[in-house]
């Protein structure tokens, strides 16, 4: 008896591991791949001018912010931005610049762009789906993309925006 007790704990064990409701959205911890680096670089080729004059720096966020926290993008995924000759900071060094609490680079206390990369889904063998947004001050966007890659080279073929301010 005991050992079907077990079996049966370990069937109903297994079955509730197999969640019927995954939208099949990766886990954080695999953003920082080729789709990643195609759905924050079309952010990046598409900020506003905000601010013009005034040097910005850029922080690389993966999933939710929300009041437990936020995951900052490794600094070797940051590095994969070099090419653009931009000051990328390590979301956990960004500062609240009171009064009006913006987040800014601790080097310059000036406002930073923070780049999200808020979901990632494989579709299929060579598509993807992406939410993104970016934040500067008290502005934000946030945007839909669909991903493929092709030869190799992964790209944004299609941008929905779905939220700004």
């Amino acid at each position: 008896m005991t050992r079907r007790n077990a079996l049966f704990a370990a069937l109903c064990l297994g079955i509730a591991a197999c969640d019927s409701s995954d939208s099949g959205k990766l886990p954080v911890s695999y953003f920082e791949n080729d789709a990643g680096e195609a759905a924050i670089r079309h952010v990046i080729a598409n900020l506003p001018d905000l601010n013009p004059g005034v040097a910005k720096s850029y922080s690389i966020v993966l999933g939710e912010i929300n009041r437990d926290g936020m995951t900052p993008a490794t600094d070797a995924f940051s590095a994969r931005f070099a090419d653009l000759k931009l000051k990328f900071i390590n979301a956990f060094k960004l500062k609240d610049v009171p009064p009006e609490h913006t987040i800014a680079d601790p080097d310059t206390h000036l406002a930073a762009f923070v780049l999200q990369l808020r979901s990632l889904q494989q579709t299929s063998a060579t598509t993807w789906l992406a939410e993104v947004g970016w934040s500067y001050k008290k502005e934000f966007a946030r945007f839909k993309l669909r991903l493929e890659t092709k030869d190799g080279k992964t790209s944004v073929v299609s941008a929905e925006k779905i939220e700004e301010k």
